[in-house]
């Protein structure tokens, strides 16, 4: 799926949930972030229903980073999942929210004293160690305050997964975790925890990498991580129940991508849980971390269109009034998006384009090389599938503000206002 469930053509203009898409840009300004409540709702439940088995609990941790306001961790709440934080300032968007602490999880591959200590003061209920550096830092904040800290400890499991290599983050060469292949420091871990109070380890942490479409990766993931976990258990007689696989479920973002659904995947998934853990008496319950395959597709992106120029070198360029601070990622990982004019979706598209934006950059680009109808000025693009990593990532350079994040569910709710220009100056002396 990468259009909203709610979407619809209506003769020749775009809908969703019954909302025609042209008349919600010019009531709220573009650019203008959507999100289709019913859709995100349709992942979590899916994600409910399919990853389950006989032989573990499945618990499903919604990956923050994606998208959060708090808007979107009171859906998280409703349906009694968990949600990870990767700075002070999630976890305190979330509190704000009245997300319960104890279904929070805490990442980072560099977390500061300060964050640690705003973590373990307002019970965090999970902290993912990245390193041992980390880990010893959290033992003396712990004891000096007399607390118990739930923790995992992440490692990397040597996956070379197919993706783009800034999202990769289980080759031996990455940042994130200690490699399950590094012995020594495996060891100083495991008998630091063991000579602690201070940390209860439930278990350990691997993430392969984001935008993930074949299933037979993490499957490797749950071999390798599996074995590990049982072997480290085995040789220092330390109970370890809970093992978590991270996410990096893909989505589908081009028409001829192809793309595993929820059931599919989580199907495979649990299955192949099941078979491992069938005569398995520790491993108790897993953890999953899906973001961008709950939010990704329920989000859309609208621009007013200004005009096509055309270059002395023969390219057009169509420009719309966004760009690379509402969507970095196709700058950043040359991600490539679907886009339609709402207003013309059955017009015949025969002018050859480079989408672009109004930023003072050459890599500011919405999309290459997309066929589209005529343009007149202020018709209104849609660009699919932006619900992930677009708002989450958006900035003001130029001094651009960042657009309003509109809800549509029963009705129209702005969960992310417009800045304005005293936005922009608050900050200055």
């Amino acid at each position: 799926m990468m259009k909203p469930v709610g979407f619809k053509i209506i003769n020749n203009d775009a809908y969703l949930n019954g909302y025609k898409l042209e008349d919600l840009a010019k009531k709220y300004t573009t650019p203008l972030y959507l999100v289709d409540e019913f859709s995100v709702r349709e992942a979590i439940r899916d994600y409910q229903k399919y990853f389950r088995g006989q032989n573990f609990k499945s618990t499903i941790v919604y990956a923050s980073k994606a998208f959060l306001v708090p808007k979107m961790a009171q859906i998280i709440n409703e349906y009694n999942l968990y949600m990870d934080a990767v700075s002070m300032g999630d976890l305190y968007v979330a509190l704000n929210a009245n997300f319960p602490a104890n279904h929070l999880v805490f990442h980072g591959n560099n977390k500061s004293k300060e964050e640690l200590i705003f973590a373990i003061e307002n019970r965090i209920g999970l902290i993912v160690v990245d390193n041992y550096y980390e880990l010893k830092n959290l033992i003396q904040l712990c004891e000096e305050r007399k607390i118990v800290q739930n923790i995992l400890f992440r490692v990397n499991p040597g996956i070379d997964a197919h993706t783009h290599q800034y999202i990769q983050t289980a080759k031996f060469t990455s940042k994130f975790g200690e490699s399950i292949y590094d012995e020594k420091t495996i060891d100083n871990i495991m008998k630091t925890i063991t000579t602690t109070k201070s940390l209860n380890l439930l278990g350990f942490h691997a993430h392969i990498g984001s935008q993930i479409h074949e299933m037979e990766a993490f499957k490797m993931e749950i071999d390798k991580m599996i074995k590990f976990q049982m072997e480290i258990a085995s040789k220092y007689k330390y109970s370890l129940p809970l093992l978590n696989l991270g996410g990096g479920f893909g989505i589908k973002y081009e028409y001829q991508e192809k793309s595993l659904s929820i059931k599919d995947m989580m199907s495979g998934l649990s299955q192949k849980l099941d078979d491992m853990l069938v005569s398995n008496n520790m491993i108790k319950e897993v953890m999953i971390e899906p973001g961008r395959s709950i939010i990704g597709p329920a989000g859309i992106t609208l621009y007013e269109c200004a005009q096509i120029k055309k270059t002395y070198g023969g390219k057009n360029y169509l420009f719309v009034d966004g760009g690379m601070t509402d969507n970095i990622r196709p700058a950043l990982y040359h991600a490539v998006y679907e886009c339609d004019i709402v207003n013309k979706m059955n017009n015949q598209k025969e002018i050859l384009v480079d989408v672009v934006g109004k930023c003072c950059e050459s890599g500011d680009i919405i999309r290459h090389n997309v066929l589209v109808p005529h343009i007149d000025s202020g018709d209104i693009m849609v660009v699919y599938a932006t619900g992930a990593y677009n708002y989450s990532m958006s900035s003001n350079y130029n001094n651009l503000f960042k657009p309003a994040v509109v809800l549509l569910g029963e009705k129209p709710i702005i969960i992310s206002r417009k800045e304005n220009i005293n936005d922009l100056t608050r900050l200055f002396k």
